[in-house]
């Protein structure tokens, strides 16, 4: 008896406007996704999730198209949350595995492009797209529509993949042609380890087009899986014929209900995903399968191959085109580049297909224009034509000089897609500095200004948020252009989690060696010598900011923090010193001659930005003269810029991913208008599953979600009052999501006991990016206990989440939060979004939370009215391309006045 595969696609195109002045047809897919989901994809997802938690032998492998999850994350994020759900209740037992494909379910694997690679980018943005919703790293592949031939199976397997399914060729009835596949047998592609796996469309099909007409019990289905005679049978569905295509009236759903325990009683016969297979085959013995690229295989035409899409003249002609142009639109980029590829997806030119069959209407290649194959054609043609002019136009307007902007930041968060494929996975955030470098990244795009980012590779931090492999970081690392993104490397900080982790010093005089030697004569080179820095923090500052003034390249530097680094001169072996020894702010330290990195980098900067107007003016005015805090070098540098008119103060504002509508980390993503505090239930509920906590819908979650900084984030007034806090209030909760200063673990340690002898009221973990973003979902206070504070941006995270924020009144808390007052309690209106106290001590922030205490213990319908004007108003506040429009008129200063594009 064989083993089988149950393997179900989910796809939605999105369609195109028939409109000329439009592109994408928004109303129809929103209608037609809301629609098919409400008739198959919850409802099936729900039946599965509950079969793989009945049956344990029972196993489903499912493959979800980019356009799919994308318009699930549109249109109706319980798709989503049912997809997690499933994977979640078989992750114990491997009950459930989820595919990689091409994002767009396009045909890139036919470009006749050797190395295929938009075909690459494509996988890879859908790797990164699983990674960031499920947070995992699927080991096996299906191309668009099952296509397979040797070049695509050499290039899945260079990917790393270990299995790709397949769909045989229909026989020809010229022997040279036959097709070299079997159904229900396991091949190696030829010349790699990759598992091929192919498809039994006869027993798919059954099922797929000939329940309506025929009723199947599952017994009987049972029955011809278990006689086939063969070692593997893949059965291969679209999801939508549960519901969709067989509605459930016609007794589908019982179909599937029935299915696991009728395959019960042949228990010869193993229920597997791909994976699984890969794994047993794996030194084993298979025939090998050689299948030429004019014999590409493919499962959705009756025909077997790739006619269905490339059958007629115009649908050659309009493929052509749409190759073609992949060089154009890549150099375009942004929103030109997803336009097309939009273009890629197979189902555009499917519409154009005149052949109409029984099978065809039943699958989801329906035209949505009128059934008009000329009418998608013109449609087609149009939007290709109207593409093409755009590129044209937006290359020329490229040819004039334009000024790039380099940021140089040692940290960043999650970059945007359209700074290339590289950016899915860099991402070495610590703090609200790497938020606004990715914030930055993202707005300047959008507006279309030549953007390059140089940062530190921290390789270990990349693989890891990546859940990459060495060997797969590799085939990132050196087979994907870095385009616009220029990575530091080093042995000296490869291995290290974060940018001020190991040997700051080392990397800093590393990272700073390899800008001023190349990276900044690099993309001078490639502007005609035009270039503008952003240079961010001590580490970006120091003989780069020198090298930069003494060559005439404008610096606008921000001022993340304070702190400075001293850096010896002799760990600057290689660099110029002599060139630029008048800009340099010297010091000595450690006892030697060294670079004032901060001093230096404001004093060489055009302007400075401070991150908060407060901050800049406690700066300004001798501040905290009675502690440590602002070196007097930095200090009265900042003076000498201020006096002379060359300090400015921005507000960080957040990334659109930092919205709880557009987190992947969220069980239930929410938006102003949504049921927020029924949202925050869930997500409460399920990070407290994840942290250890109680679990307690009707917690009151005092969330801390910064770093364990005892010279700036106050985590010994936490450690003081924490347990005795929750002793005092019952119905409060803590949770401490972050790591502490380098490798010091003296608060790691503190807090770990403490939240051990909380008995489940307080929970500590290191920082994790899911997991704190969960926490601020599921808070219903965010707090914290600043001494001193530049910007600080959990309070605005915290209430664009719907929570309220808790801190000291000083800096950048002192400008963005506000004392919550309301009419019920006698205030002239509700205004305010938290809650300050002054003094730094235990004391101090007993105050603020008691205060956050009394406001979350009104009625519900109190605080939801409260929450939802909160995160309203901040978002207002906090906007994006607010905070782009000041750095804007920043950067077009630093340009002579000109405009950047």
């Amino acid at each position: 008896m064989p083993s089988v595969i149950f393997y179900f696609q989910l796809h939605q195109p999105f369609r195109l406007h028939p409109d000329r002045d439009k592109f994408l047809w928004d109303d129809e897919n929103k209608e037609i996704f809301l629609t098919t989901s409400e008739r198959s994809y919850l409802p099936a997802l729900g039946m599965l999730t509950d079969l793989v938690r009945r049956h344990p032998g029972f196993r489903i492998t499912l493959s979800m198209s980019g356009t799919f999850l994308e318009q699930a994350t549109l249109y109706e994020p319980r798709v989503i949350n049912a997809l997690r759900s499933l994977l979640d209740v078989g992750r114990g037992s491997q009950q459930v595995e989820f595919l990689n494909e091409t994002y767009f379910h396009s045909l890139t694997s036919l470009f006749s492009d050797p190395h295929k690679e938009e075909f690459r980018e494509q996988v890879t943005g859908h790797r990164e797209c699983i990674r960031k919703l499920f947070g995992i790293f699927p080991l096996s592949f299906r191309n668009t529509e099952l296509i397979y031939n040797n070049a695509l199976a050499d290039i899945v397997a260079d990917m790393g993949y270990l299995s790709i399914l397949c769909e045989p060729r229909w026989h020809s009835e010229d022997a040279s042609e036959a097709d070299p596949m079997q159904t229900n047998s396991v091949y190696r592609a030829r010349g790699t380890n990759l598992i091929v796996i192919p498809r039994n469309r006869v027993l798919s099909n059954q099922l797929a087009y000939g329940f309506s007409q025929r009723y199947l019990t599952p017994e009987q289905y049972a029955g011809s899986i278990a006689s086939v005679d063969g070692t593997v049978v893949l059965l291969g569905y679209d999801l939508e014929h549960i519901g969709g295509y067989i509605r459930e009236d016609e007794g589908i759903f019982d179909f599937w209900r029935g299915m696991p325990a009728a395959l019960e009683k042949y228990p010869d016969v193993r229920i597997e995903t791909p994976t699984n297979v890969a794994a047993r085959y794996k030194y084993e013995t298979c025939p090998s399968l050689d299948l030429q690229n004019s014999s590409s295989s493919t499962w959705m035409d009756i025909v077997r191959d790739t006619f269905g899409w490339m059958e007629s003249p115009t649908q050659y002609v309009l493929f052509k085109d749409l190759e073609n142009m992949e060089g154009s639109a890549r150099r375009a980029g942004s929103e030109f580049l997803t336009r097309w590829r939009n273009l890629t997806t197979s189902d555009q030119l499917y519409y154009l297909n005149n052949r109409i069959d029984a099978r065809q209407s039943l699958c989801r290649y329906n035209n949505p224009y009128d059934s008009s194959p000329v009418r998608a054609t013109q449609i087609l043609t149009r939007k290709i034509d109207y593409l093409e002019g755009f590129i044209q136009r937006f290359e020329i307007l490229k040819k004039p000089a334009r000024t790039p902007i380099m940021l140089i930041t040692p940290e960043t968060g999650r970059l945007p897609h359209d700074m290339g494929t590289l950016a899915k996975y860099i991402s070495g955030k610590s703090g609200g500095q790497g938020e606004v470098v990715a914030a930055l990244c993202e707005g300047l795009l959008e507006r279309g200004i030549d953007v390059h980012l140089a940062t530190l590779n921290l390789k270990k931090r990349f693989q890891l948020e990546s859940q990459m492999t060495e060997s797969q970081w590799r085939e990132v690392r050196y087979k994907i252009e870095a385009e616009n993104i220029h990575l530091v490397s080093s042995s000296i900080f490869a291995d290290n989690l974060s940018a001020y982790s190991g040997d700051p010093l080392r990397t800093a005089a590393t990272f700073q060696r390899e800008i001023v030697n190349n990276v900044i004569k690099n993309v001078r080179s490639m502007h005609d010598g035009r270039l503008i820095i952003h240079s961010h923090d001590w580490m970006a500052g120091g003989v780069i900011t020198a090298y930069a003034k003494s060559t005439n390249v404008p610096v606008l530097h921000t001022v993340h923090n304070v702190f400075t680094e001293n850096l010896p001169l002799s760990l600057l072996e290689g660099v110029n010193l002599q060139g630029i020894g008048e800009e340099i702010y010297y010091s000595e330290a450690y006892g030697q001659s060294c670079v004032d990195c901060q001093a230096t980098a404001i004093k060489n900067a055009t302007l400075i930005n401070f991150v908060g107007e407060r901050f800049l003016r406690e700066v300004v005015n001798d501040f905290f003269l009675d502690r440590p805090l602002v070196p007097p070098s930095v200090r009265s540098e900042v003076k000498a810029k201020y006096y002379s008119d060359a300090a400015r103060a921005i507000i960080n504002a957040p990334a659109s991913v930092m919205y709880p509508e557009n987190c992947p980390f969220l069980v239930r993503t929410y938006g102003v208008e949504d049921p927020i505090m029924e949202a925050k239930r869930e997500n409460l509920v399920e990070f407290q599953k994840r942290t250890g906590l109680n679990v307690d819908p009707d917690a009151i979650l005092f969330f801390w979600p910064s770093r364990l900084d005892p010279v700036q984030k106050g985590v010994e007034l936490l450690e003081a009052i924490a347990h005795r806090f929750i002793s005092a209030y019952p119905s409060a909760q803590m949770a401490i999501v972050g790591d502490g200063i380098g490798s010091d673990r003296t608060h790691v340690d503190i807090l770990g006991q403490i939240a051990y002898a909380s008995q489940g009221r307080i929970a500590y973990h290191h920082f994790d990016e899911g997991l704190s973003m969960l926490g601020f979902a599921a808070a219903s206070d965010v707090f914290g206990a600043s001494l001193y504070e530049p910007c600080g941006q959990i309070d605005q995270v915290g209430n664009l989440f719907g929570a309220t924020a808790t801190n000291r009144d000083t800096g950048g808390y002192h400008d963005k939060i506000s004392e919550l007052r309301l009419k019920i309690d006698g205030a002239p209106q509700d205004v305010g979004n938290g809650f300050l106290f002054r003094d730094y001590d235990p004391g101090g922030l007993w105050y603020g939370l008691e205060k956050s205490m009394f406001f979350h213990r009104k009625p519900l319908h109190v605080k939801e009215a409260q929450i939802r004007r909160i995160m309203k108003e901040s978002r207002e506040k906090y906007d994006l391309q607010g905070m782009i429009a000041q750095y804007m008129r920043i950067y077009e200063k630093l340009n002579g006045g000109k405009p950047l594009v």
